[in-house]
Protein backbone atom coordinates (compact mmCIF):
# COMPACT_ATOMS: atom_id res chain seq x y z
CA UNK A 1 0.00 0.00 0.00
CA UNK A 2 1.68 3.63 -0.83
CA UNK A 3 1.35 6.36 1.11
CA UNK A 4 -1.05 9.35 -0.15
CA UNK A 5 0.99 12.37 -1.49
CA UNK A 6 0.84 15.53 0.83
CA UNK A 7 -0.40 18.23 -1.61
CA UNK A 8 -2.34 20.18 0.88
CA UNK A 9 -1.14 22.58 3.75
CA UNK A 10 -3.09 23.40 6.77
CA UNK A 11 -2.44 26.73 8.51
CA UNK A 12 -3.76 27.04 12.60
CA UNK A 13 -3.59 29.83 14.42
CA UNK A 14 -4.93 30.59 18.36
CA UNK A 15 -5.19 33.99 19.72
CA UNK A 16 -6.47 34.62 23.20
CA UNK A 17 -7.72 37.39 25.00
CA UNK A 18 -8.21 37.77 28.47
CA UNK A 19 -10.31 41.29 30.32
CA UNK A 20 -9.79 41.90 33.43
CA UNK A 21 -13.62 44.14 33.46
CA UNK A 22 -13.83 45.29 37.16
CA UNK A 23 -9.97 45.41 37.96
CA UNK A 24 -10.12 42.90 40.73
CA UNK A 25 -7.17 41.09 39.26
CA UNK A 26 -9.52 38.22 37.97
CA UNK A 27 -10.27 37.80 34.51
CA UNK A 28 -14.09 38.21 33.32
CA UNK A 29 -14.32 37.76 29.53
CA UNK A 30 -11.87 35.21 28.45
CA UNK A 31 -11.83 34.75 24.36
CA UNK A 32 -10.00 32.49 22.93
CA UNK A 33 -9.84 32.09 18.52
CA UNK A 34 -8.75 29.04 16.71
CA UNK A 35 -8.73 30.20 12.96
CA UNK A 36 -7.74 27.19 10.34
CA UNK A 37 -6.90 27.67 6.72
CA UNK A 38 -6.45 24.47 4.67
CA UNK A 39 -5.53 25.04 1.17
CA UNK A 40 -6.07 20.99 0.58
CA UNK A 41 -4.97 20.43 -3.11
CA UNK A 42 -1.83 22.57 -3.03
CA UNK A 43 -2.85 25.11 -5.42
CA UNK A 44 -2.05 28.08 -2.97
CA UNK A 45 -6.05 28.95 -2.90
CA UNK A 46 -7.48 28.39 0.20
CA UNK A 47 -10.43 25.47 -0.10
CA UNK A 48 -11.75 25.93 3.73
CA UNK A 49 -11.19 28.46 6.58
CA UNK A 50 -12.99 28.07 9.53
CA UNK A 51 -13.07 30.22 12.52
CA UNK A 52 -13.99 29.54 15.88
CA UNK A 53 -14.33 32.05 18.98
CA UNK A 54 -15.52 30.61 22.39
CA UNK A 55 -16.18 33.19 24.80
CA UNK A 56 -16.79 32.71 28.51
CA UNK A 57 -18.36 35.32 30.92
CA UNK A 58 -17.57 35.63 34.61
CA UNK A 59 -20.75 38.05 34.56
CA UNK A 60 -20.71 38.34 38.66
CA UNK A 61 -17.29 38.45 39.63
CA UNK A 62 -17.41 35.03 41.69
CA UNK A 63 -15.18 33.43 39.56
CA UNK A 64 -17.31 30.76 38.53
CA UNK A 65 -18.47 31.13 34.60
CA UNK A 66 -21.94 32.08 33.95
CA UNK A 67 -22.41 32.28 30.34
CA UNK A 68 -20.60 30.37 27.52
CA UNK A 69 -20.48 31.82 23.47
CA UNK A 70 -19.25 29.56 20.86
CA UNK A 71 -19.29 31.11 17.17
CA UNK A 72 -18.00 28.69 14.33
CA UNK A 73 -17.67 30.46 10.68
CA UNK A 74 -16.94 28.09 7.55
CA UNK A 75 -16.50 29.46 4.18
CA UNK A 76 -15.77 26.83 1.43
CA UNK A 77 -14.41 27.42 -2.13
CA UNK A 78 -15.84 23.84 -3.39
CA UNK A 79 -14.45 24.59 -7.16
CA UNK A 80 -11.09 26.08 -6.21
CA UNK A 81 -11.82 29.33 -8.50
CA UNK A 82 -10.68 31.80 -5.11
CA UNK A 83 -14.81 32.71 -4.55
CA UNK A 84 -16.52 31.23 -1.84
CA UNK A 85 -19.53 29.23 -2.74
CA UNK A 86 -20.81 28.68 1.17
CA UNK A 87 -20.39 29.69 4.41
CA UNK A 88 -22.12 28.14 7.81
CA UNK A 89 -21.97 29.73 10.97
CA UNK A 90 -22.95 28.16 14.24
CA UNK A 91 -23.62 29.88 17.38
CA UNK A 92 -24.08 27.90 20.90
CA UNK A 93 -24.84 30.50 23.87
CA UNK A 94 -25.62 28.99 26.90
CA UNK A 95 -26.41 31.25 29.63
CA UNK A 96 -26.71 30.07 34.15
CA UNK A 97 -30.41 32.12 33.58
CA UNK A 98 -31.44 31.20 36.93
CA UNK A 99 -27.81 31.19 38.85
CA UNK A 100 -27.81 27.62 40.67
CA UNK A 101 -23.96 27.65 39.14
CA UNK A 102 -24.76 24.80 36.45
CA UNK A 103 -25.98 25.58 32.80
CA UNK A 104 -28.86 23.35 32.39
CA UNK A 105 -30.00 22.33 28.62
CA UNK A 106 -32.81 24.94 28.63
CA UNK A 107 -30.12 27.22 28.82
CA UNK A 108 -28.30 26.47 25.66
CA UNK A 109 -29.75 27.83 22.36
CA UNK A 110 -27.83 27.02 18.94
CA UNK A 111 -28.22 29.40 16.04
CA UNK A 112 -27.37 27.83 12.60
CA UNK A 113 -27.10 29.90 9.34
CA UNK A 114 -26.04 28.62 6.00
CA UNK A 115 -25.38 31.10 3.10
CA UNK A 116 -25.05 29.54 -0.91
CA UNK A 117 -23.39 31.58 -3.31
CA UNK A 118 -26.51 32.37 -6.16
CA UNK A 119 -26.31 30.14 -9.06
CA UNK A 120 -24.46 27.34 -7.31
CA UNK A 121 -27.54 25.31 -6.62
CA UNK A 122 -29.31 24.68 -10.02
CA UNK A 123 -33.39 24.23 -9.86
CA UNK A 124 -34.71 21.20 -8.10
CA UNK A 125 -31.62 20.64 -6.29
CA UNK A 126 -31.41 20.52 -2.33
CA UNK A 127 -29.87 21.43 0.89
Amino acid sequence: MSEPEDVGEVDVTIETDVTDVDGDGAADIVTETTTVVADLDGDGVPDVIEQTTVTAYDLDGDGTIDAIDRTTVTAYDLDGDGTIDVIESTTITAVDADGDGTIDEDEVTVEEIVAVREGLLEEGDSD
